[in-house]
């Protein structure tokens, strides 16, 4: 997961074992970028922060299943036309939806994504010929989980990814021809969270009530075997890579007649991550348990070296209105920051139903939240990216 975001490491061929000069354009380490404008603006520390994103499932699978105790539902769009790393045109979607079943909750999500690389052109051997096509990268996931929906909640999911990418150009005499490969992959992931403020008698501030969430995740992504290309004789292992991670989350509730407004949270994610692959002495590759040799004290402190990336990540929202997110990930050979904004329409909705008293904004702000998101990556180098996504999340 190291190569997540770094689209311009993969052309170079930075993959994990066997890369080679003979490699095409595309690539599957391209199809890691996880597509929440929401996470990302957090520095893509998401394996343990619970959220009603339809996205987090890429991050954990059990986050499919986390959210259903209190979300039923909820979309999300990043459209297509935005420019990852300003160069390749970037889109996608995603759905999730859970239901209660007395104790527990069972939830789902899904997907896809397409990574455009723009027009190529490609010449035969003897340079006569010359040809044009787009490689495309795309994958369609779904994932299901289930979790308990007390004051400590568990939950496990799992999810596999439909993926497909363009292959090599061949020459056969005049006649220019380009497949796809495609197979599947698969992430599992398991999370659990404490509500403390339902453990713990918190005191109160004034007329607000404390809410305190903590919570802890694990899952391991990419799990699969190789990827050859036509005319290579490489063959690239998926990056199966463990995640490893915390968060806290912190805020104040202010009772209203028509509803509760979160006047004030703050979260705080951190997280380390460890490429499972290694190379054996005879070439081949192999794969790593668990967390293969990933530091579990760099989970903790979301801090990074040569072969581990940490991440960190915060968030500050105000009024279920407006958001502010910041972070940073470095290790692995690769260092970056992001920040983000959001806007979103939960909180101006219960101050008008709280002004005006009318029941259907009541309802309307309980039950629905529309959210826009801007985020940036790579934050001051050459390499920056923005990109915004629509969110919409379902409460119960």
């Amino acid at each position: 997961m190291r190569l997540r975001f770094l689209c311009a490491a993969a052309l170079l061929g930075l993959a994990p074992c066997g890369a080679s000069a003979q490699r095409p354009l595309t690539a599957l380490p391209f199809l890691e970028i996880p597509p929440s404008p929401t996470l990302n603006a957090m520095a893509g520390a998401g394996v343990a922060l619970p959220s009603a994103d339809p996205y987090a499932f890429l991050y954990n699978p059990a986050q499919a299943a986390l959210a259903a105790r209190d979300v039923a539902g909820g979309a999300a769009l990043y459209p297509g036309g935005a420019d990852w790393i300003g160069r390749f045109n970037y889109g996608s979607a995603a759905a999730m939806g859970g239901a209660r079943i007395g104790r527990f909750a069972l939830g789902g999500g899904l997907a896809q994504t397409a990574l455009h690389f723009g027009e190529v052109e490609v010449r035969s051997r003897d340079g006569a010929y010359v040809a044009r096509y787009e490689p495309v990268d795309r994958y369609l996931a779904a994932a299901v989980g289930a979790s308990t929906t007390g004051a400590v909640r568990g939950a496990v999911g799992l999810a596999t990814r439909f993926v497909s990418s363009t292959d090599s150009p061949t020459f056969e005499g005049d006649e220019f021809s380009v497949g796809r490969i495609w197979g599947f992959t698969m992430d599992l992931g398991a999370m659990a969270a404490a509500d403390v403020a339902r453990l713990v008698a918190l005191p109160r501030v004034g007329p607000m009530r404390p809410a305190l969430e903590v919570s802890a995740g694990y899952a391991q992504t990419h799990i699969g075997g190789t990827v050859g290309y036509s005319g290579s004789s490489y063959r690239d292992p998926l990056p199966r890579t463990a995640l490893l991670g915390w968060a806290a989350s912190a805020g104040l509730d202010l009772p209203l007649a028509t509803s509760t407004l979160r006047v004030v949270q703050a979260d705080l994610a951190l997280q380390a991550e460890h490429s499972l692959v290694h190379r054996r002495e005879d070439g081949s590759c192999g794969y790593g348990l668990v967390l293969g040799d990933m530091n579990v004290a760099r989970a903790l402190t979301g801090t990074g070296n040569e072969e581990t990336t940490g991440r960190r990540g915060l968030r500050l929202a105000l009024a279920e209105t407006v958001e502010l997110s910041a972070g940073e990930f470095h290790g692995g050979g690769y260092e970056g920051r992001s920040y983000g904004v959001a806007v979103r329409a939960a909180g101006p909705l219960k101050a008008a139903a709280h002004l005006t008293a009318r029941p259907v904004l009541a309802r309307l702000a309980d039950h629905f939240d529309v959210r826009y998101t801007h985020a940036v990556y790579f934050a001051g180098t050459p390499n920056e990216t923005a990109f915004g996504g629509l969110s919409l999340a379902v409460r119960r």
